[in-house]
């Protein structure tokens, strides 16, 4: 999406919204600059790599896109607290953003 700012961004969200689009019900909660001094499409993949490699896992309670999202947008605008959107699931969420710092390789995986 190529938005420079969240009223933009706002515009393409609300363009594809509806149940016939790609957003039924869209909600904004949080909005802050990225605050990482390393920030290319490089390094943004290569965090999104630490953090999938480390586990690989799927949970509808701990480990889904909600918490995937709060891991990401705290580790981005270097803010605490961020918690996924539905209460459902912040019982058993636990922040996770230290994963997209670490090569991944040099932990032991998840079985």
């Amino acid at each position: 999406v190529e938005a420079k700012n969240l009223l933009e961004f706002k515009k393409y969200i609300w363009k594809y919204t509806g149940h016939e689009h790609r957003f039924v019900d869209p909600k904004f909660t949080h909005s802050h600059d990225v605050r990482l001094s390393f920030r290319s499409k490089d390094h943004i993949t290569r965090y999104l790599l630490n953090y999938i490699g480390r586990d690989r896992r799927y949970s509808e309670v701990f480990r889904n896109c909600q918490t995937f999202s709060a891991d990401l947008y705290g580790f981005l605008a270097g803010k605490k607290g961020i918690e996924p959107f539905t209460y459902f699931n912040r019982i058993e969420y636990q922040n996770r953003s230290h994963m997209f710092l670490y090569d991944s390789n040099q932990y032991e995986q998840w079985q």
